[in-house]
């Protein structure tokens, strides 16, 4: 990878992915066509931001169809790289973004977020992209990197592409994959509960318990659904607030059965 990188003068963008591609993959491989001259998408399931062996075993994957999806979206450079060539037998080095690797999702999947922004240190110093696109639907993660080529003073622009749903709302995400037709139906209470917070602070609620209390309600009364957080956030600094100010952030973790899903919503 170091050897062709090299031989390209033009923008590079890059697109991590962890494959089992979707809609919303596909919407950040066309943005990078529209702002790059060459798209380097890579494909690593990463098995540090894993909290749990069982998890990272059952990662949905679908490589060829993957690569299929790269082809037809006209990605110039697919960069698949195995465990062993991103962590070595002597790896043992972590990029720790304090606040944002210890919170929310970094609470409650303990390594999640060090996986994270360890791997994509590794993947822009391999790759040494212009411009990398992260996914909004990952707000934490998207947090993240931007602080992370901040503070490090790396010479690369993060760009965000909304989320992506399907037809009743469903925030696109290869987990969706594990889900059967009744936790997929149970799903998208997920984002009603958030439309419903939206409506209510529109109406001029501005107090953050009474807002997040209306998304525990509702998805209390949703059989299947098991709430892990509901938060709302700054978009600049991340930090929680009491009384709401736009633009904000609302963010939520739920089991659907077994399956851990997030989603939010972004108010501009």
């Amino acid at each position: 990878m170091f050897y062709e990188r090299a031989l390209i003068s033009k923008k590079v963008a890059l697109v991590p992915t962890m494959g089992s591609l979707h809609k919303g993959h596909e919407a950040l491989l066309k943005r990078s066509k529209e702002i790059s001259d060459v798209t380097i998408a890579s494909l690593f399931i990463n098995p540090k931001q894993f909290d749990s062996q069982k998890d990272y075993a059952r990662y949905p994957t679908s490589i060829d169809s993957d690569l299929k999806i790269f082809e037809q979206n006209k990605v110039e450079i697919a960069f698949l790289p195995d465990k062993d060539a991103m962590y070595n037998k002597n790896f043992n080095s972590v990029i720790k973004i304090n606040d944002l690797n210890n919170e929310l999702e970094g609470n409650y999947r303990k390594g999640h977020m060090d996986g994270v922004s360890t791997v994509v240190m590794k993947l822009f110093n391999i790759t040494k992209p212009n411009i990398a696109l992260f996914g909004e639907k990952d707000f934490q993660q998207l947090k993240l990197i931007e602080k992370m080529v901040y503070d490090f003073s790396m010479d690369i622009k993060i760009e965000p592409v909304e989320t992506v749903r399907d037809s009743n709302g469903l925030a696109l995400s290869s987990r969706n994959h594990l889900l059967n037709k009744d936790q997929r139906i149970s799903a998208q209470a997920i984002n009603k509960s958030l439309e419903l917070a939206i409506a209510a602070f529109k109406k001029g609620q501005v107090i953050t318990n009474e807002v997040c209390k209306i998304v525990i309600d509702y998805l209390d009364k949703i059989e299947g659904i098991k709430l892990e957080y509901v938060t709302i956030r700054t978009l600049d600094t991340f930090k929680e607030i009491k009384s709401i100010k736009v633009p904000f952030v609302i963010l939520i973790a739920a089991y659907v059965g077994d399956i851990r899903l997030i989603d939010n919503y972004v108010f501009r």
